[in-house]
């Protein structure tokens, strides 16, 4: 259970710099909600509970574990009513660079999947679960055949002449 009281609120009119170390579905007495775990600040915040808008900000960004990002929560204006939240990368590069070891050896940029946004964790898991046992009942079927197929080659074997 996350503790409320380390939970990072944004402020309107500030900036938040934090590391992300976690995007995750997480289970609470309502339901399940997104969850970013970030490094711990110095008053000791460690999580906190995205907006839909933030969430949005966060994938356009395309920001990833361990990237450094700066949270502006802007406030309300006339021509937005209800503020907006500035998402930006503050130490990072402006591409992500990864050493291509297999190919040419270049530096490339590289398109990293950002935090998981999704609910489809549970079904994953069940789907891959169902795949897994039907695969070892495959499994314990072909050792059965396996079997019995040497059984066969045994017998005709004992049975077979010397000429």
């Amino acid at each position: 259970m996350l503790d409320k009281d380390k939970q990072l609120k944004f402020d309107e009119g500030s900036t938040n710099t934090v590391t992300i170390k976690s995007v995750v579905m997480e289970e609470n007495d309502f339901g399940s909600e997104f969850v970013v775990h970030i490094k711990e600040t110095i008053d000791g915040k460690d999580h906190f509970k995205p907006s839909e808008g933030l969430k949005k900000k966060m994938i356009e960004l395309n920001v990833s574990e361990g990237d450094k990002i700066d949270i502006e929560k802007v406030p309300p204006s006339d021509k937005y009513q209800y503020g907006y939240f500035s998402v930006q990368m503050a130490a990072n590069p402006a591409n992500k660079i990864e050493m291509d070891k297999y190919a040419t050896g270049e530096i490339k940029a590289v398109d990293s999947k950002g935090p998981n946004f999704s609910n489809d964790d549970k079904m994953d898991l069940h789907e891959l679960t169902l795949r897994y046992k039907d695969l070892e009942e495959e499994n314990a079927q072909l050792k059965k055949l396996v079997a019995e197929l040497k059984k066969e080659v045994a017998k005709l074997k004992k049975d077979q002449l010397p000429f």
